[in-house]
């Protein structure tokens, strides 16, 4: 792979076998890779299937059961192609299928076999066979299409490859064969070149070809470029070239010119030959990849080699583009997926320095963006600036990569060069090519705008803005506001200068926006400083805006009161007025002081008013008497009488009697409160004679007709007492008629002997039909014999009577009872005779009669009552409801022409459905009142041109909403949009907004598009225009609306129409709002838009109200699509991310470096720890991970990490150790090595902590010590360190073939005192200087005595005699001469013998020497106490019992025996003697 430095990073990011693929099916017959979508692989055992792997969630593959010779999987969508062999022909069965609706789309049976197939496009597969190539589309039922036959050059090849350009108009196939004879080894590759718009093939040597765009400058449109790859033998030479030439040049045109290069195979690849080549769109390079593994970068425009390095030690045989990072997917024959993209930190730097191509590298750090060569962009625009280059100049600024030139000090650069006479001025030349290239920055639009606001062309700003082309910025709004007021707000709004907003609105008195605004944005504005404001300048449109505050949702910002008393303190009473009129119109409770308030001002200042608001009673929780009290004060006594009846009214907390006689006595000229007393309880008879003595008969009849006219017979009854006239008693009666009690009423005449009064009365009560017994038993007019026939139940015989009496000649044949008596009796017991009789007569009860008539359902004979009486409706109303006969109905009414007949008629034609009928009659009664029935009935029927036509008749009657309404929605039914505009243009009711939602709904959207613009709707309006396909408007639209809810629906319907440019200006406003983030990332990936997301998410960064959702989800972006921008974007941003998320996402992604570093951000050490672990070949580093082992907190991930560094980096484990040396168990870390036998490996670190004299780090380095034979530091350890098994290790080591190593076990057992055995195994390897020293350390007489018999017997004399001076403390003198003298060795005995002599004399004379002094000192304290005695004697009269005696002279001292005198000189002839056991010895 390559180093982290070179400009290609190779990745591994999946392997096949990993996820269940049997390594016999990694071939190129069985895996598929048709983007970086999908890989498909075919397998054969253990039984058919098809395995498809998701790219995006790898390790869990979908798994069928199918049985295919081929499949494909389409690049972008779950669509699944299959190829199978026609059992027993050389036919093949084609497929398509969609698996995630499991349905198939299409099948086809080849005639011929497919050698070859691929996706070509999204929509078209291209079939190679062996001699033609086919295309065949998904899209309807149409089969494979021919597009060419093969050429020669490709018979008997095996066809690698087949890819179609760009624009579709050439296609390539390309197939290897065997090399020729003098070079088999070396596989041929050959091309064939298909014009697809002139039928022409070309011929040519390439094993590896692909297709490009590229935009050749002064050519707008980009040109179709081919590359291909060769390596052929010719002439016993191999020639290996890389080709681009353009296809198809447009006359007229800039072109591309031909470009070659070389491919620079190593020797050991001789006969490598180039399988795939990849063209990065993103950065414009070819990648050419070898079957070997060799990987070539070559630049497009220009040919340039640009990187070699080998990607895979194992044969490569399948590749795929991976667009969104500009790299490519290979699959080698060991089954990795690896993934080759740009390292953009190194990439540059690698071209301008490694390659020394200087010009290549600003030309890719320009056209893919990439940092590192900023120093050489900038130099080269000084150089450009100095030669005064500068339209070339400002075309480098403006491309410049990372817009490092896009700075304040490249326009004052340009604003400082002289302007030439007819020259366009450079500043302007600048701007302009950044208009071209793209978007201004906020510095950028602020200083354009400034040139153009001073040339006054301001039309110039309104098309940049509507183009996106400026960065608004609170500066600009200012700047434009000096010309544009209305153009400033736009900028304000874009640029969320919310107070500018604010005060922008407030200056247009646009106060309802204002509260929208600040609404959509979040934003709180100081209500009480913009009131106040207002108020200054607009009484009236402060009102408004205080009302438009006390509806807001959540309630009134500013308590009513106060916004009251802002109006109050500028004697605004008619404004405070209008306020609380408005606020107080729910007529609550809690309003009670604000009630009074309005009332109290208004009854001191304007009484007119506040007697306005009490007559219109609106209020009824305000302070009642003092109001009371202030109408009096004011004059206004009416509205103190409401006070006193409304009391009367309503209140059960009076004494009635008393009440009554107050007042009566007080004489109110109002009597109502009066009337309402005796009415409630029963003082009805004192109440008329009241108002009747004192002349106020309107409130007797008052009383009567709306009071209680129940109450009636009372009154008459008290009037008659009264005697009062009679004509004002009928006068009573009858205008109250049928709403009398008759029984009563009658009663109170006949107390009082005057029922003749009530005879007009009763008369009126039976015209009117009245069938009430009382009545007719009061009339007096009746005949005694009717009474007998009636009486009698002779109907017939009656009849007879009538007739003679009615039809014949006679008084009474006029008679208008006896006519009605004569056709009811008729009708109940001869209907034959009915008809006669109503032609016959005339003086009838009509509409009685009629109504008999149609109840004994003798409806002819009630249509023609009501026909000669000329009662059209009712006679209309038999037709349609009895005799059922619409016609008929139809053509009464066009005879009588009468508007109320047409209306029945319309109404009967409308219930049976006869929409269009009903609508022409309701238009000829010009019956507006059932518009609504009229509306529902034509929506069922769908008969919307009658209804226009109606409703064009009922809005000249009525003004009416519903109407309106109606109106334009049946004009958006017949499609009639110019009357819609007209209609909203004039004065109309119609609910707009309501409206416009209707015709949304029913996808009515042009006619919506104009209501919701007309009434600045603009949200709807948005969505309105996404429907309608026109997206630059929703966006226009959504812009104005400024909706979180609206900014969404447009910029995803934009991206289900690929118009990013616009989805990315919506989306902008949409992901500043937390909430909406997530879901506009899940959709954007959802369908398969990564790189505009990515695009969007980036932009979204330098947004002023940027948030951690928009960072964190961008590294998830990142981990998911761009891995190469991960690290960079978590280290610059590591402060605002939601670190878990993003752990998580890069989990996901296998990231394991970027985990690694989020886990040490959150403080995870532990999983820091355990990923770098877990992952190493990604994750690890070595510095890092001491760092992070170091605060991990569970102590196993110590150890964890011990096996790691002693599996993957035994080399650096002494260094991890001396870290953790403090929290480790250092026995358990030698148990892991002494396991894993590799104890030696850590030996600096056992040396580092054996301070800690821990047994087994002392045993480990000890055993390390003895197998390297370090006798030195063996003992050494010994000395120093304890604790270990001592006797072990002497046991182990004392027959070790050093003898130092032997030594060291005598060393041991001496120091254990084990003396003997170290003392034996000195002896045998004649060590007597360790066997004295071993016997002196001893201290045992016998050891050292036997010593010295070893070496008497073994003739070792000096021995003998340096023994006796070593081991001198413990030899007893006697022994020692003794054997001296019995084997005639005392001259070797003799310094010994002279050095006990003067020891033990120096003794004798330190002895007696002792004993004189202790005598003397004996004497001198007898003598001391007698002096004291003495001395105590003569005092002990002087001093008290209990004082201490005084110290005793001469007490203290010590006695024993000093050293022995040190011996000087020395024995001629002995060894110096070391200081064991026996001091050295002095001179005589």
């Amino acid at each position: 792979m390559a180093a982290a430095n070179a400009p290609i990073t190779m990745k591994e990011v999946l392997t096949l076998p990993s996820v269940g693929i049997n390594q016999q099916f990694i071939t190129f017959t069985n895996v598929t890779m048709e983007s970086d979508k999908y890989i498909c692989v075919r397998e054969t055992a253990p039984q058919n299937s098809v395995v498809i792997i998701d790219m995006s969630m790898p390790m869990q593959p979908l798994r069928r059961p199918i049985t295919a010779d081929s499949a494909l999987m389409n690049p972008d969508s779950r669509i699944l192609a299959l190829k199978a062999q026609v059992p027993g022909t050389t036919q093949d069965h084609l497929q398509i299928f969609n698996i995630e609706a499991k349905a198939k789309l299409k099948s086809h049976q080849m005639p011929e076999q497919v050698a070859f197939w691929k996706w070509i496009t999204l929509k078209m597969l291209g079939l190679v066979t062996q001699n033609s190539v086919y295309h065949w589309s998904i899209e309807g039922d149409s089969e494979p299409v021919k597009m060419f036959d093969r050429t020669a050059n490709l018979a008997n090849n095996q066809i690698i490859n087949y890819k179609c350009s760009p624009n579709e108009k050439w296609l390539v196939l390309i197939g290897i064969a065997p090399g020729p004879p003098e070079r088999a080894q070396l596989v041929k590759g050959n091309m064939q070149l298909f014009s697809v718009d002139q039928q022409r093939s070309q011929a040519l040597e390439a094993h590896a070809a692909s297709f490009a765009q590229f935009k050749v400058p002064g050519n707008e449109n980009p040109s179709i470029l081919i590359s291909f790859a060769s390596k052929s033998f010719n002439a016993g030479q191999i020639t290996s070239k890389l080709h681009v030439i353009e296809l198809g040049a447009q006359p007229g045109k800039p072109s591309f010119t031909k470009k070659q290069a070389d491919l620079f195979f190593p020797p050991d690849f001789a006969d490598d030959f180039p399988v795939a080549m990849q063209v990065s769109h993103k950065f414009s390079l070819i990648y050419v990849i070898t079957k070997l593994g060799l990987l070539f970068v070559y630049d497009l425009e220009t040919a340039s080699a640009i990187y070699r390095n080998r990607i895979s030690p194992d044969p490569i045989f399948l590749t795929s583009e991976a667009s969104s990072v500009g790299g490519f997917y290979a699959i080698n024959m060991r089954g990795q997926v690896l993934l080759a993209t740009v390292n953009e930190a190194t990439i540059i730097p690698f071209i301008s320095g490694q390659l020394n191509n200087l010009e290549l590298a600003v030309n890719l750090a320009k056209r893919g963006n990439l940092p590192g060569a900023e120093e050489l962009v900038v130099e080269r625009f000084k150089e450009l600036f100095a030669q005064t280059k500068y339209k070339e100049a400002a075309e480098l600024a403006a491309e410049s990569p990372q817009g490092i030139l896009r700075t304040p000090d490249t326009v004052a650069k340009f604003q400082s060069v002289p302007v030439q006479a007819g020259q366009t001025p450079p500043l302007l030349q600048y701007f302009g090519t950044l208009l071209t290239k793209g978007k201004l920055n906020s510095y950028e639009s602020l200083e354009l705008s400034r040139l153009v606001v001073n040339q006054n062309k301001k039309n110039l700003l309104e098309n940049w803005l509507a183009e996106d082309k400026l960065e608004c910025s609170e500066e600009l709004g200012d700047l434009v506001k000096t010309v544009d007021n209305d153009l400033a707000l736009k900028i304000y709004i874009k640029a969320r200068a919310t107070p500018k907003v604010v005060a922008a609105f407030a200056e247009r008195k646009e106060f309802d926006k204002i509260l929208i605004y600040s609404k959509q944005v979040g934003y709180t504005p100081d209500y009480m400083f913009l009131l106040q404001t207002i108020l200054r300048t607009d009484p009236q449109g402060a009102v408004n805006f205080a009302l438009m505050m006390s509806q807001m949702e959540g309630g009134c910002p500013v308590d009513f009161n106060t916004i009251t008393d802002l109006f109050l303190q500028r004697n605004l009473i008619r404004e405070a007025t209008a306020f609380l009129l408005d606020v107080l119109k729910p007529n609550l409770p809690e309003h009670a002081f604000l009630q009074t308030k309005v009332l109290e001002i208004n009854l001191v200042t304007f009484p007119n008013v506040a007697d306005a608001i009490l007559a219109n009673g609106m209020f009824s929780h305000y302070d009642r008497p003092r109001v009371a009290q202030l109408c009096e004060k004011a004059g206004l006594f009416i509205q103190s009488l409401k006070e006193v009846e409304r009391v009367t009214r309503e209140s059960n907390f009076y004494d009635a009697e008393k009440t009554k006689n107050f007042l009566m006595e007080a004489k109110l000229p109002d009597a109502r409160p009066l009337i309402n007393v005796c009415d409630r309880f029963g003082f009805v008879p004192d109440l008329t004679h009241y108002l009747y003595t004192n002349n106020m008969l309107r409130y007797i009849e008052g009383y009567v007709q709306k009071v209680n006219p129940g109450n009636a017979p009372l009154v008459v009854g008290q009037l008659l007492d009264d005697e009062c006239p009679e004509d004002f008693i009928k006068g009573l009666i009858l205008s109250v008629r049928s709403l009398l009690p008759v029984e009563p009423l009658v009663e109170e005449c006949e107390k009082r002997n005057r029922l003749r009064l009530l005879t007009q009365f009763l008369e009126h009560l039976v015209s009117e039909g009245s069938q009430d017994v009382h009545v007719h038993n009061a009339l007096e007019q009746v005949s005694a014999a009717v009474k007998a026939f009636m009486t009698a139940d002779l109907p017939h015989e009656l009849i007879e009577l009538l007739e003679k009496i009615v039809l014949q000649n006679s008084a009474f044949s006029g008679n208008f009872n006896l006519q009605n008596l004569l056709i009811l009796t008729a009708i109940k017991a001869d209907p034959s005779r009915v008809m006669d009789y109503i032609n016959r007569l005339d003086n009838f009860d009509g509409p009685a009669v009629g109504e008999v008539a149609v109840e004994a359902q003798l409806y002819e004979e009630a249509f023609a009552i009501f026909k000669k009486f000329n009662l059209n409706v009712q006679a209309v109303d038999v037709l349609l409801d009895n005799v059922k006969s619409i016609e008929r109905s139809v053509e009464f009414a066009f005879r009588v022409e009468e508007d109320s007949v047409w209306s029945q008629v319309a109404k009967a034609q409308l219930r049976e459905g006869l929409v269009s009928d009903a609508i022409e009659s309701f238009i000829r009664a010009e019956d507006a009142t059932h518009f609504l029935e009229v509306i529902r009935a034509t929506e069922d029927a769908n008969v919307y041109d009658d209804l226009v036509r109606y409703l064009l008749m009922v809005r000249q009657k009525v003004k009416e909403p519903k109407v309106d309404s109606e109106l334009i929605y049946a004009y958006a039914k017949i499609d009639r949009l110019g009357e819609i505009e007209e209609f909203i243009l004039m004065p109309n009711v119609a609910n707009l907004p309501n409206v416009g939602d209707r015709l949304y709904d029913e996808a009515l959207y042009e006619a919506a598009k104009i209501i919701y613009a007309f009434i600045s709707n603009w949200g709807k309006l948005a969505v309105t225009l996404v429907k309608l396909q026109q997206f630059q408007g929703a966006v226009d639209a959504a812009r104005k609306a400024n909706s979180a809810k609206t900014w969404k629906e447009v910029c995803f319907a934009c991206v289900d129409a690929e118009e990013f440019r616009l989805a990315q200006i919506c989306g902008l406003n949409v992901i500043i709002q937390v909430d909406d983030l997530e879901e506009v990332s899940e959709f954007y990936q959802n369908r398969g838009c990564f790189s505009e997301l990515i695009s969007l998410m980036e932009s979204g960064l330098g947004l002023e109200r940027a948030h951690m959702g928009i960072f964190t989800e961008l590294g998830v972006l990142y981990a998911r699509y761009r891995y190469e921008k991960l690290m960079e974007h978590i280290k610059l941003f590591s402060t605002r991310l939601n670190i878990p998320k993003l752990i998580r996402a890069c989990d996901e992604q296998q990231h394991w470096q970027e985990l690694t570093y989020l886990y040490i951000q959150y403080d995870e050490f532990d999983n820091a720890a355990t990923t770098v672990m877990n992952h190493s070949p990604e994750a690890w580093e070595h510095m890092q991970f001491k760092d992070i082992v170091a605060k991990v907190a569970n102590v196993e991930l110590y150890y964890k990490a011990v096996h790691f560094y002693l599996q993957e980096h035994p080399d650096l484990i002494n260094d991890l150790l001396n870290v953790l040396a403090l929290r480790l168990d250092h026995t358990r870390v030698v148990d892991i090595m002494r396991k894993a036998g590799q104890l030696r490996l850590i030996k600096p670190y056992m040396v580092a902590v054996q301070s800690n004299n821990v047994s087994a780090v002392n045993e480990a380095l000890n055993e390390i010590y003895v197998e390297e034979e370090d006798y030195d530091r063996l003992r050494e350890s010994i000395d120093l360190h304890d604790s270990f098994d001592q006797i072990g290790l002497a046991q182990k080591i004392e027959k070790h073939e050093l003898v130092e190593m032997r030594r060291v076990a005598a060393y041991i057992y001496k120091k254990a005192g084990r003396w003997k055995q170290s003392i034996a195994l000195s002896k045998k390897d004649n060590m007597y200087k360790d066997c004295m020293e071993t016997a002196s350390q001893s201290g045992e007489h016998d050891l050292a005595e036997q010593l010295l018999v070893y070496f008497i017997e073994q003739g070792k004399k000096e021995c003998f005699a340096t023994c006796l001076f070593v081991c001198y403390d413990l030899i007893r003198p006697d022994v020692a001469l003794e054997l001296a003298w019995i084997h005639n060795m005392l001259d070797f005995a003799f310094p010994y013998l002279l050095q006990f002599i003067r020891e033990y004399s120096g003794k004798v004379d330190e002895l007696i020497k002792d004993k004189l002094e202790a005598q003397k000192e004996v004497k001198a304290k007898e003598q001391e106490d007698k002096d004291v005695m003495s001395q105590q004697n003569m005092y002990a009269h002087l001093l008290p019992l209990a004082l201490p005696a005084p110290p005793m002279p001469g007490m203290g001292g010590g006695g024993g025996y000093g050293p022995p005198p040190p011996m000087g000189g020395g024995m001629p002839g002995m060894p110096p003697m070391p200081p064991y056991g026996m001091p050295p010895m002095g001179g005589y």
